[in-house]
């Protein structure tokens, strides 16, 4: 039987597509803890809550970390996915509801989506958190936040030492893998023909889509990676984050000829691109008419 989920995300349409993708799946999930990441907190943890609402899912929405480990997250952060986290499109497109209290603990699997703050966190209070898949990092590419760190990396390097030098088993699905999922008009067509769900996802997406012409989708990769990790090629790293400050302030630091025993990072480095893409759009389409 599958263990129940813990899900942090950090809001952002990428986040609201995993969403999609786990309910879709029929992947239990105990909780989703909102953390703060292009938006504040209470912002995402008030959409999220309205999303699982909308998902049909009556799974509770707790708050997470709204600072890092040493202090408060940088600044000079970009509401990339709209001030709302959906595309300015959450008031018109989803149900008023309340995010339901903090978390309390994290003594399961966990997907997160976003900084690696609320993990770390409970690691350092003794909770018993299972494995870890993250969506975040980067091998080759170079960063998406500066040209040495991915976002989620950057928000919280400490964090990401933390939770990648833990001993617990973590999934890395890095920028590398999900910068080739590269959806354009095609792609949101057959989401808004994926039924109501798929066209309120459409939707909001389009605030991406206009703006860039395209629309990333790392988060739901990275929660198909979960789910469906035989769709992805995975090779056993030491990783580290580098966290002294600087111009590599933020990057990930892969050695894949040793696991040296405080790292057990298994890292994404191809995936089957098409098959993925199904899986999602297949997902969002079985929530329903």
């Amino acid at each position: 039987m599958t263990a129940p989920l813990h899900v942090v995300v950090d809001g952002g349409l990428d986040d609201a597509l995993a969403l999609a993708v786990l309910v879709g799946l029929d992947h239990p999930i105990e909780q989703v803890i909102a953390t703060e990441g292009s938006i504040d907190l209470a912002t995402t943890a008030s959409v999220t809550q309205r999303l699982m609402t909308t998902l049909g899912s009556p799974v509770p929405v707790r708050l997470g970390a709204d600072r890092g480990i040493l202090g408060p997250y940088p600044e000079g952060r970009d509401p990339f996915h709209g001030p709302d986290g959906f595309g300015s499109r959450a008031s018109a497109l989803l149900p008023a509801t309340t995010p339901t209290g903090r978390f309390q603990r994290l003594d399961a699997p966990v997907l997160c989506t976003g900084a690696l703050t609320t993990v770390a966190l409970a690691l350092r209070a003794g909770h018993s958190v299972s494995e870890v898949t993250w969506m975040g990092g980067s091998v080759a590419l170079g960063g998406n936040m500066t040209p040495a760190a991915e976002f989620n990396a950057w928000m919280d390097p400490t964090a990401a030492d933390d939770v990648l030098t833990s001993g617990v088993p973590v999934r890395m699905v890095p920028l590398d893998v999900t910068t080739r999922f590269v959806w354009s008009s095609a792609e949101l067509d057959a989401l808004g023909a994926a039924g109501r769900l798929g066209a309120i996802y459409s939707e909001a997406i389009g605030f991406a889509h206009t703006r860039d012409g395209r629309f990333l989708p790392h988060d739901a990769v990275t929660a198909v990676a979960l789910v469906r990790p035989d769709l992805f090629v995975w090779t056993g790293c030491s990783v580290r984050c580098e966290t002294s400050g600087g111009p590599s302030c933020g990057a990930t630091i892969i050695d894949r000829d040793r696991e040296d025993g405080r790292s057990h990072v298994m890292v994404a480095e191809d995936v089957m691109v098409a098959e993925v893409t199904e899986e999602i759009l297949g997902a969002v389409a079985r929530l329903g008419p």
